[in-house]
């Protein structure tokens, strides 16, 4: 997908969802886009002195992800579809209430002779170190994919990271206590044990994190300071 591509309508799209799901509009909104993705960031997202919100910063960050999962994705979703003109088949969401950002990270199916490899400087050594951390706080992936989405925005995609447990309390439906007590754990675990200041060449600025459970999918969002 070209960077020029017309993504407009999104923005003015998620602009009017903003406004009807959590009272503001974003402040701005900022699409970052390649061939294989788009990902939207939602900057100054809600308004903190919104008495809707939930008081307990676990069911806040909930409340937040249903909102944005089940109301602003499906409604921008046909919009992203026509401006790439190729069908999406995940999509992933966070939202850091620290920065009031969120995160949708898009991702499109690609005909196989349009598959290529980013092979970027250290991407074998930050696998490694990203294998590694996953199996710390549970086991190793299965597969570990990634790429540039623009020079100051890195996907991480791992596959087949799901324990035995973890399934069974997905099965009994506790999505939202499972993804609340992955993401806090993992994100920390990233943050600190990823030097990808070491093998990148650059300053990690912020990190989000999400997963497609029911088809063993994690996506990790990875921007970086514009310091180069």
């Amino acid at each position: 997908m070209s960077q020029t591509a017309n993504l407009e309508a999104v923005i003015q799209q998620i602009g009017l969802l903003g406004q009807s799901q959590f009272g503001k509009s974003p402040e701005s909104v900022t699409i970052r886009t390649n061939e294989h993705s788009v990902v939207i960031f939602l900057n100054e997202l809600i308004d903190p002195d919104d008495e809707r919100l939930p008081d307990d910063p676990d069911e806040r960050y909930t409340h937040v992800y249903i909102l944005l999962d089940q109301f602003v994705y499906p409604a921008i979703r046909k919009k992203v579809e026509a401006a790439a003109g190729q069908q999406i088949i995940h999509h992933f969401i966070d939202w850091k209430e620290d920065v009031n950002r969120a995160c949708i990270a898009i991702m499109f199916e690609l005909e196989p002779d349009r598959k290529k490899e980013d092979l970027y400087s250290g991407k074998a050594e930050l696998h490694i170190r990203v294998s590694q951390i996953t199996e710390d706080v549970q086991k190793s992936p299965a597969d570990i994919e990634s790429y540039w989405v623009d020079p100051d925005t890195l996907v991480i995609i791992r596959k087949g990271l799901l324990i035995s447990l973890e399934k069974r309390i997905i099965k009994k439906g506790f999505n939202n206590a499972l993804r609340v007590s992955k993401r806090e754990l993992e994100l920390d675990r990233f943050v600190d044990g990823l030097p990808v200041r070491t093998i990148l060449g650059k300053t990690l600025d912020q990190a989000f994190l999400d997963w497609d459970f029911d088809k063993d999918i994690s996506l990790m969002v990875l921007t970086f300071l514009n310091d180069h």
